[in-house]
Parts: structure tokens; sequence; C-alpha cells
């Protein structure tokens, strides 16, 4: 059996969605025919830390200072550098690319082939997002956060990223999309799989039958830490402030960092219609969606630069068994009638959602309890790790590495 080794980067004691992604994939390529093993990088303390599918690695962290955030991306890579001048004991390494770094081409230069990267974006693209999230100002503060999150890191791109993927053995892609990006990053010499995100199904509750009565409810769980207008959450509260339907409408919105959506909702005056949380365990979240008729996936992945993607959250939906809308091509499920009769993808652009289509998409469903455990069945099919990682074996066969 090969040895792989997962090497992942932003790595936390408490697990976030991210982290529980890498977990399943480890424990998939387990069963699939690998042996794996997990190294996670963390600035946290790490004493008496123990995790069945991976080794905590400690790293140092960097105090506040100029370009501290910069300063600990060095600190990351140079420390994953220079573990494995050391460490040979596998055959091959899965690493969730982290963004370029002369660390890493160092990295690439020692090991090569032996290593394949996981691209969830477009990085450049994403990178360009900063702008539409920042305003630029004539000030200190903002030139030098130009300088530390958006002209450093694609500058870096631009040196090191080519030269880094040609010694790769291949890269994971979420969607063509990426793929086709990835490619020419790297001149056209890097083979890539697209797989796309997956979860582990069977984690995740079937909901309870929800009837629709004078409300109609919906339901975002933000992720991200950071603004992350991607998630095109304004499209929606616009689509809300715009709508003159009989319906009520209701929106659970829950996350670590709602700032944006908060001020938006009350410049729109529709706050009542909106209840903020912070984020939410697994069994919170089993109650809440067991009352909800409508998830809502990513609307505005666009703003990257992307026509297609895949997200965990669209899979979540889908295990779970509630219908959702998603803005852009997905090729797990914009191509699938079946896929199609669950969720609805409305178009990619930066227009209020048209929440009476929906409603009346939605109606004319006729949600029930077999439909909820026909999309649990989809997604045990098609959206699994099981699935997914199975996929990545036989590529890498077919590749004779």
């Amino acid at each position: 059996m090969k040895k792989v080794v997962y090497v992942f980067t932003s790595a936390s004691l408490v697990s976030g969605s991210v982290q529980k992604k890498v977990i399943n994939q480890i424990r998939t390529l387990n069963s699939s025919g690998c042996i794996c093993k997990g190294l996670f990088f963390t600035t946290e303390n790490i004493e008496n830390t123990n995790l069945t599918e991976a080794d905590f690695i400690q790293v140092e962290k960097i105090e506040g200072s100029l370009f501290r955030s910069s300063k600990q991306r060095t600190a990351y890579h140079k420390a994953v550098f220079g573990y494995f001048q050391k460490y040979t004991d596998f055959d091959f390494i899965y690493y969730r690319y982290p963004g370029a770094h002369r660390y890493l081409l160092l990295l690439m230069e020692k090991l090569g082939r032996k290593v394949f990267f996981e691209h969830i974006t477009a990085e450049t693209k994403e990178i360009k997002l900063y702008r539409y999230e920042n305003e630029f100002k004539w000030n200190v503060s903002s030139i030098l956060s130009y300088l530390e999150f958006y002209i450093l890191p694609l500058f870096r791109e631009w040196y090191y990223g080519a030269k880094i993927r040609k010694k790769a053995a291949f890269g994971i892609c979420n969607s063509e999309d990426i793929a086709t990006y990835e490619k020419q990053m790297a001149g056209g010499t890097y083979p890539t799989l697209v797989a796309g995100d997956a979860v582990n199904a069977n984690d995740y509750k079937i909901k309870a039958n929800s009837e629709l009565d004078d409300e109609f409810r919906m339901v975002f769980l933000k992720g991200a830490a950071t603004q992350a207008d991607f998630n095109g959450i304004d499209r929606l509260l616009k689509g809300m402030a715009a709508y003159r339907g009989s319906t009520k409408l209701k929106l659970y919105l829950r996350g670590g960092n709602l700032l944006s959506e908060t001020r938006l909702a009350s410049h729109l005056g529709i706050s009542g219609l909106i209840d903020f949380g912070g984020h939410i365990n697994k069994e919170n979240a089993d109650l809440l969606f067991d009352s909800i008729h409508l998830g809502i996936g990513a609307l505005a992945v666009h703003r990257k630069g992307l026509k297609s993607t895949t997200t965990i959250k669209s899979r979540e939906y889908f295990a779970r068994g509630l219908p959702f809308v998603f803005g852009h091509h997905d090729p797990d499920l914009s191509d699938s009638p079946e896929a199609l009769r669950f969720c609805k993808q409305i178009p990619a652009n930066d227009g209020p959602m048209d929440l009476e289509e929906v409603i009346n998409w939605y109606n004319n469903l006729n949600y029930s309890k077999e439909i909820a455990d026909e999309m649990h069945a989809f997604s045990l099919k098609y959206l699994d790790y099981n699935v997914k990682m199975q996929r990545l074996v036989f590529f890498k066969e077919h590749l004779n590495i």
C-alpha cells in the first residue's frame, strides 16, 4: 500500500468545516487502498493533543507586528519545508494548496512528483477579490494592507506559482473551470483531476418534513471569517427587500462574521425578517434544519472570476434532504436532471434573487419525506467521499505514480 501524508496548514484544535472535510478525506483514503496520515500544522498549543487521523505540528506564532499575516504565512511554509528535510517515510504528499511561496518552491525542488495539490479556487482571482471588499484609500493603513493582502500574494503566485505546479505530480480541482485556470498557471503542463467537494453523507440527519404554511423559512450557515462576498448573500437580502408576495419570509443566518450582512439588512429595512446568530454546533443545526424549507448555497462565485465550482454547503443540503438554490455551474449538479429536481440554479449575476420565482419552484416540488430520502440517496451515490476518493486512487494508478 502507498503511504500518503496529508498536509494541512491552517489547522485548529477545534475542527471547523474545512478541517472536518480534510479528516473525512483522510479516513476515506485509508479505506480506499492507501495508508494516509494527516500532518496538521498549527500555531495553537498542541501539548497533550491527540487525533487518530493526524499529528499536530507546532508552528511559531508571530505576534503583532508590521505584515504579521504575511510573516505568519512564511512561518507555516518554513515549518513544512523544515519538517520534510527529516521526515521521509511516505510515498506521496497530498497538499491542500496553501498559496505560492519561496519555501514551497524549495520543497517542490526537493520532492517534485511526490507532491499533488488540491485546488479549491482560482487563487489569483480570489486574491483580487480583496479590491472588491476593501476600498483603497490614500492613507498608510490602506497602503500597507494592499501590499500585504493583495500585491505580495499576487507577486508570489506570479513569480513562484508556475514553477511549483510544473514540479507537482498533478492537481485535484473543484471544477473544470478551476482545472483550466491551474493548467494556464502552469503553462499547460499540469495534469488535473476534477473531483470537487464531497461529504460523508451518513454524518447528516435527514431533515423532518416541514409544511409550508404562511412563512417561507431559509437558512445560510456562513463558515468564512471574512466578508466573503462570493457567498452573494447581498443578492438574497436585496431579493427579500424587493419581494411583494403574500408568503412571509424568514432567513436564519448563522456565522462568525455577519457585520456586512447586518448593515445591509438594516439599510434595506428588512432586519426583522432575519434571525442572526453565531456559529452553531451539529446538534443545534439538526434542530434548526428540521423547520427550514430552503437552503441557500453560494450565489456569487462569479466574483472570483469562476463560472463553475463545487461547495461543501450544497452537498450538506443534499445529504440532509433540504432543497436549495445556488448561483453557478456545479459539475455534479448542473448537468444532472436527477439532481436538478431538488435544487434550483439561478443566474450568475449581481442582481437580487427573484424570491417569487423561487417560492413557486418550491411549491411545485411538492416537498415530502420521500423527496428528502431521495436526496440523501443521491448524495450517497454521487457526492460522498467514498466516491470522490476512489476516483483519486484510480487517477493516480492511471498516471502510474
